[in-house]
C-alpha cells in the first residue's frame, strides 16, 4: 500500500537481489529513509529521497529503479508542461473574469411599464450589460433609480450566478385617474354600423345594442333630461359596432426590379467634440431616387468609456433597373401577401368575425380581394359650442 503523500508527490521502486534485502534494510534504517517492502520483492520509496538512496545503494547493492510513479510521475511525463500549465492560468483567470460579469438582466413585478424601458433606465443609473458585480455599488443604484423613477416605488437587485434578476413594485402615480374633460360634448357614429355594445361614462345614451346607425348619428348625448338634473356634460363612452368592408389588391404581371451593382463613396465626415470636419465629398446632385447609407464610427475606451470624436462615411447606392414578369403561381402568392399585410392594417384594434376571400386573373395579372365583418369602436367625440 503506497502511502498519501508518496502517491501525490512520486515515489519509486527500487528492485534488489532477495540476498541484499537485510544490508539494504539496515542501510536505510541508519540513514532514516520510509521504505515499504512490495509482495514482488520490490522496495518503495518516496521521490525526495531518491538521490540519497542511489548515494547509499551505488558501489554496495547491485539495484534497479522505475520511473517515477504517482501524480508526480504523470505530470513529469506530461510534453510541453509550461503551455499546459499557462492555458491553465488563462483558463481560470477567464473563468473568474467572465463569471464576474452581468449577462443577462430579467425584470420581476411589473404590470404596466414594460421591461425594454426598466432596462435603459438601469443603463442611465450605471448599471446594464457586461458590468462587473465587483466594482457595482447596487444600493446605490437602486436608491438612484428610485429617484428618478416616480412610477416604480421599490426595486431590489439581487445575484443569481452572472443574471441580474431585478424585483420591481410599480407606484399608483401612472394609475391616477385622468381629470373631468372640460366643456360639453356627444358622441356620434364615424361609420355605418351596427350597435353591438356600449358603455356609457358620462352622458345619456340614445341607442341600445341592435340598432342601425348612419355615420353622424348621435350615440350619447351631452345633454341630460330633467329627470337626471338637466344641464350639459362632456358624453364619454365606448361603441362597439359590427361593419363590413372590402380590402382589394391587384397586381401586375410585369413590374421593374431594381438590382443593387454596387455604391460609390461620396462622403467622409470627422466629428470632434461638436466640432465637424468634412474631409472628402463629391459635390453636385445624387440621381433622382438615389439611397444613401450613412456609416457612423464611434470609439470608445477599454469599451467603456466613449471617446469624443467619431467618423462619418456615405456612400451612394447604385442600381440597375431590369424588366421582370410573374409567373402564374408567383402572382397569386404575391397577391396573397399585399392583401394579407392590408387586411392586418385595416383590422387595426378590430376584432375580425368573418372573413371570405377570392381572386381571379385578370388582363394585366391579378386581383385578389377580401371581404371582412368585424367589430370595432364607432364613437366620435363632437364638441358642443355653448353661448
Amino acid at each position: 500500500m503506497v502511502r498519501l503523500d508518496a502517491l501525490i508527490f512520486g515515489y519509486r521502486k527500487i528492485g534488489i537481489s532477495p540476498d541484499d534485502l537485510s544490508l539494504v534494510t539496515s542501510i536505510f534504517i541508519r540513514a532514516g529513509i520510509i521504505s515499504i517492502f512490495n509482495s514482488d520483492g520490490t522496495l518503495t520509496v518516496r521521490e525526495r529521497d531518491i538521490v540519497r538512496v542511489r548515494s547509499f545503494l551505488v558501489g554496495k547493492v547491485e539495484f534497479s529503479e522505475s520511473e517515477t510513479l504517482g501524480l508526480f510521475g504523470i505530470y513529469k511525463r506530461i510534453e510541453h508542461k509550461k503551455t499546459l500549465l499557462i492555458a491553465s492560468v488563462i483558463g481560470l483567470f477567464m473563468v473568474i473574469l467572465l463569471s464576474s460579469v452581468v449577462w443577462d438582466i430579467r425584470i420581476e413585478g411589473n404590470e404596466n411599464i414594460p421591461d425594454s424601458q426598466i432596462i435603459m433606465q438601469l443603463s442611465e443609473c450605471g448599471f446594464s450589460l457586461g458590468d462587473f458585480w465587483n466594482f457595482l455599488d447596487r444600493s446605490e443604484i437602486e436608491s438612484r433609480f428610485l429617484e428618478e423613477n416616480e412610477y416604480i416605488s421599490w426595486i431590489n437587485i439581487n445575484r443569481r450566478g452572472t443574471v441580474a434578476y431585478v424585483s420591481v413594485i410599480e407606484s399608483e402615480a401612472g394609475n391616477a385617474k385622468e381629470e373631468t374633460t372640460p366643456g360639453y360634448a356627444n358622441v356620434v357614429a364615424e361609420y355605418d354600423c351596427i350597435i353591438e355594445e356600449i358603455t356609457v361614462k358620462s352622458g345619456i345614451a340614445v341607442v341600445k345594442p341592435g340598432d342601425v346607425v348612419k355615420k353622424g348619428d348621435l350615440l350619447i348625448t351631452g345633454v341630460l333630461p330633467a329627470e337626471s338634473g338637466g344641464g350639459l356634460c362632456y358624453a364619454d363612452g365606448t361603441v362597439i359596432g359590427r361593419m363590413s368592408d372590402t380590402v382589394t389588391v391587384e397586381v401586375a404581371r410585369e413590374y421593374e426590379k431594381n438590382i443593387r451593382s454596387g455604391e460609390r463613396l461620396c462622403d467622409i465626415t470627422v466629428k470632434f467634440f461638436d466640432f465637424s470636419l468634412n474631409i472628402f465629398k463629391i459635390y453636385g446632385n445624387s440621381g433622382k431616387g438615389c439611397d444613401i447609407i450613412e456609416n457612423v464610427k464611434v470609439f470608445s475606451l477599454f469599451g467603456e468609456k466613449r471617446l469624443p470624436f467619431s467618423v462619418s462615411t456615405k456612400h451612394i447606392a447604385e442600381y440597375e433597373v431590369t424588366s421582370e414578369s410573374y409567373t402564374d403561381e408567383q402572382l397569386v402568392r404575391v397577391a396573397s401577401e399585399r392583401l394579407n399585410a392590408m387586411t392586418l392594417t385595416r383590422l387595426a384594434e378590430c376584432d375580425l368575425l368573418k372573413i371570405k376571400t377570392d381572386g381571379a386573373y385578370t388582363e394585366s395579372g391579378y386581383s385578389m380581394s377580401s371581404y371582412i365583418v368585424f367589430l370595432t369602436d364607432v364613437g366620435r367625440v363632437s364638441e358642443l359650442l355653448v353661448e
